[in-house]
């Protein structure tokens, strides 16, 4: 796509690209490990984009579709917006950094990180190429800067930003409640609120969970290669999915771990199609 779009048309606002892309999970969250920050990252910039950007390309695979993702009304209420000049209040935003999936540490180094020195909060949000810093003088939100996360030297200046969450779990109280009600969840993490393999909780944190194709806007254009290979790929990396349910639900009870409940994670090819239905459709054979 990059060799036949010209430069103008590759070029999006924050993100600064208009090509994107939604990858499956490189590894099952099922293994009580969470997949690459790097995956995490491409899915909510996507997410992000394909709600606000004028006429964003994403690019995903059926592995993708057929899971059922964070559902978009919580997607939009974590996001948070900040302008210069704006007041802040400095210790709701840390909370809400933790809540959305930042993990503190001593130097920001790669997105999902934040650090706090003083009036300063650096902090590496999915939607931007460079970390963000924000000077602050009190609550007073002073400037916005990016930043080289080798050097630490101050660069381009903003005047407002977006920040994503920094994970699919939104760790608020309510979400946390829920999750709890719904049995023992694994030991969280010394450095934030989540903990390893979170990604296949879903069901216990959201009432209820959405596919990629409810961001899309109405007048989205679904692009499909081989169209008709997709029935016989969903059944099988439905096979693969309840194989994967079953071996590891057996090694967490050995391991006497508690296992999440997986109901409906996994998206029905015939729900896929309705919603397919739903957009304008472009396939090649």
């Amino acid at each position: 796509l990059q060799f036949f779009m010209s430069l103008n048309e590759t070029q999006g606002p924050a993100s600064g690209t208009r090509l994107h892309n939604f990858p499956p999970y490189d590894l099952t969250p099922l293994t009580g490990l969470s997949p690459h920050r790097e995956v995490l990252t491409r899915r909510l910039q996507s997410l992000y984009v394909i709600m606000s950007d004028k006429n964003p390309v994403v690019i995903t695979s059926l592995e993708a579709v057929f899971s059922r993702i964070l559902p978009k009304e919580a997607f939009v209420g974590s996001l948070e917006y900040l302008e210069v000049r704006e007041e802040v209040d400095r210790e709701s935003f840390l909370r809400k950094l933790e809540t959305n999936g930042y993990q503190r540490s001593s130097l920001v180094e790669e997105q999902g990180d934040y650090a706090v020195r003083g009036g300063v909060i650096d902090v590496f949000s999915p939607l931007y190429p460079l970390p963000i810093r924000l000077e602050f003088w009190g609550d007073r939100l002073e400037s916005i800067r990016q930043f080289d996360p080798l050097s630490q030297r101050s660069q381009d200046q903003l005047k407002e930003m977006v920040l994503l969450p920094a994970n699919e779990i939104i760790m608020d109280r309510d979400n946390i409640r829920r999750a709890r009600s719904m049995g023992r969840l694994p030991k969280q993490t010394e450095n934030g609120m989540g903990f390893p393999g979170q990604e296949a909780w879903l069901n216990h944190f959201y009432s209820r969970l959405d596919t990629l194709f409810q961001y899309l806007p109405k007048s989205g254009l679904i692009t499909f290669f081989d169209p008709h290979r997709a029935e016989s790929v969903s059944q099988r990396m439905e096979e693969k999915f309840q194989h994967d349910v079953e071996k590891f639900r057996k090694e967490a009870a050995e391991r006497r771990m508690p296992f999440p409940e997986i109901e409906g994670i996994f998206v029905p090819f015939q729900e896929i199609s309705q919603q397919f239905e739903n957009h304008q459709q472009l396939a090649f054979s």
